[in-house]
């Protein structure tokens, strides 16, 4: 399977700021980026990151009890959400 781009959508930007500690500790390589306005959610921010860190970036939310609404897959100008 190609390595595609991700993104992890939190519940509120606090959230997703705590996330980014979480990711660090865990080696995920991501970047805050604004989150697409075709997702729905409160928060503006996301983190995106390369699908191969998706294994660690779950770990991370797990660890972290972190309230994410989803994680999404880039699909040519879309995005899909990932079960």
């Amino acid at each position: 399977m190609p390595v595609g781009t991700l993104i992890a959508i939190f519940d509120t930007t606090y959230e997703t700021l705590r996330a980014e500690n979480y990711f660090r500790e865990a080696g995920v390589v991501f970047r805050p980026v604004l989150k697409p306005r075709k997702i729905g959610s409160a928060c503006r921010m996301a983190l995106q990151f390369d699908e191969e860190y998706l294994p660690s970036a779950k770990a991370a939310v797990d660890k972290g009890n972190l309230a994410l609404k989803a994680f999404y897959r880039k699909d040519g100008e879309q995005w899909q959400k990932l079960d």
